[in-house]
């Protein structure tokens, strides 16, 4: 699990709370400096402060680490499929689209499946 996608996760719900850094830092007991350094990436967050943090914004862990795992799916780099030969292609992005299909939650699924279903009808 990358500590950069786990720092923008705690920026995006600290920011998503109204909290300033200096705010955020004081309610989980850490300084600032500390704060940013993990928000930008570069510091690990220990098991406890993890646990202070998802204690402050209402959720559990599980569900933190399920944000992260939704974020990592949207920031991986796009494939790179050659297209001059179609039938490779072809299977290359169905299997691309099933493993990205397979790490979504049901809600991500669901959302997906009313969003193709609504276009296919128009």
């Amino acid at each position: 699990m990358s500590d950069l996608l786990i720092g923008k996760l705690i920026k995006e719900l600290r920011k998503g709370n109204n909290m300033t850094m200096v705010d955020f830092a004081k309610k989980i007991k850490i300084s600032q400096p500390s704060l940013s350094k993990i928000e930008s990436g570069r510091q690990e967050v220990s098991f406890s402060l993890l646990e202070s943090i998802c204690h402050e914004f209402g959720i559990t862990r599980s569900h933190f680490f399920q944000m992260v795992e939704r974020d990592s799916i949207y920031h991986q780099p796009s494939p790179v499929i050659d297209l001059e030969e179609p039938i490779d292609a072809n299977k290359e992005i169905e299997n691309k689209i099933g493993e990205l299909v397979s790490k979504m939650t049901f809600e991500q699924k669901r959302a997906l499946f009313i969003f193709l279903f609504s276009s296919s009808r128009e």
